[in-house]
């Protein structure tokens, strides 16, 4: 997810019907310059070279996310035609992780790894930060753990996780965290908020395309 607004204009975008690396292409309706959606930048026209800017975003199930924020606003579907047909969804799974960028360098969290760790405290790129995985609706998120100048190490709360409600817990503090919405539930620092990082879920393969110095977690 990206915010459309550049140098002060807003940018309008669709499809450009052609692929990048195996990843589609959007362009804009103001410069139709093209953008590959993986990492946002413009690669041809007048805007090359131009980045938008991440915003961050959670692939999660609705029931999760309605739970997490009761208050949001849901954009509504439609019907349309179109040379693209209907999406069906993938046929078979493939291995996706986790990418999170820091100073512009990317890292990927593969979800195999994290089905096996589910919560890593790690630093990447001077970025003290903790990524949680959820394994029943492979959602997963990454948080900066450093708040107001405390590091703060992060695991499930083992008794509440087994009640089938997955809450982190900070060993600092022994405050409960909300993996989905990274904010205080309930202990010393009940309110406060953890800072998301950019992070998106993508297909391993797509991210060493895009990014093949990138570094993997093991």
């Amino acid at each position: 997810m990206y915010d459309r607004r550049l140098n002060g204009k807003t940018l309008s975008f669709g499809h450009a019907g052609i692929l990048y690396k195996k990843s589609f292409v959007m362009y804009d309706r103001q410069t139709e310059s093209l953008w590959v959606h993986v990492t946002g930048k413009a690669e041809v026209g007048p805007l090359k070279g131009q980045q938008l800017q991440f915003m961050p975003s959670t692939v999660t199930t609705w029931a999760q996310w309605k739970a997490a924020h009761p208050q949001s606003l849901v954009l509504p579907g439609y019907r349309r035609g179109g040379f693209m047909g209907t999406y069906t969804g993938v046929r078979r799974i493939r291995p996706f992780g986790l990418a999170v960028f820091s100073n512009f360098k990317a890292k990927l969290y593969p979800f195999r790894q994290l089905k096996r760790q589910q919560v890593v405290n790690d630093t990447f790129r001077e970025t003290e930060l903790t990524v949680a995985f959820l394994e029943d609706t492979h959602t997963a998120m990454a948080w900066n753990r450093r708040l107001n100048g405390q590091l703060l190490t992060f695991g499930w709360d083992s008794e509440l996780s087994q009640k089938g409600t997955p809450v982190l817990k900070d060993k600092e503090t022994g405050s409960l965290w909300s993996p989905v919405t990274g904010t205080a539930l309930s202990g010393q620092l009940k309110g406060q908020q953890l800072d998301p990082l950019q992070h998106y879920p993508i297909l391993a393969d797509r991210f060493h395309a895009f990014y093949p110095k990138g570094e993997v977690f093991k």
